[in-house]
């Protein structure tokens, strides 16, 4: 990946990855990039919230 100039922040890929093309818009329709409700523990954000609370569910409850 490179930055198309040193003012600009944005990254480009530098060779197509399939897997990766097909593992980003997966998680972008389940919601776990751009959700508005995120998991208090790991930071993951999913479209609903109970989705969202169940995410680390196990951890929570082991405190």
């Amino acid at each position: 990946m490179g930055l198309r100039s040193q003012e600009q922040s944005i990254l480009l890929k530098a060779t197509t990855n399939s897997t990766f093309d097909i593992l980003l818009r997966k998680a972008e329709q389940e919601g776990r990039i751009g959700g508005k409700h995120r998991c208090g523990i790991c930071g993951m954000s999913y479209h609903t919230l109970p989705e969202a609370k169940v995410c680390c569910a196990s951890l929570r409850n082991k405190k």
